[in-house]
């Protein structure tokens, strides 16, 4: 491979688990931990967790630590 063939792969691959990285966070945020867990070893469940509504436990969570930080 030539240089130029390995600093695309390399910075393609930054990429790539910076996305997902950033993905599964939503994930877990949102509530969706099932599907977090399950995007570990199938990353197409943490792009459907993403577009999915949150769990309204984790409104719920969210709705308190907001009313804590005041």
């Amino acid at each position: 491979m030539t240089f130029l063939e390995w600093f695309l792969s390399l910075t393609l691959l930054v990429i790539y688990f910076t996305a997902i990285f950033t993905v599964a966070a939503i994930t877990f945020r949102n509530g969706h931990w099932i599907l977090g867990i399950l995007g570990i070893f199938f990353p197409i469940f943490w792009l459907i967790s993403v577009v999915l509504p949150p769990t309204s436990s984790a409104v719920l969570e969210e709705a308190v630590l907001e009313e804590l930080a005041e």
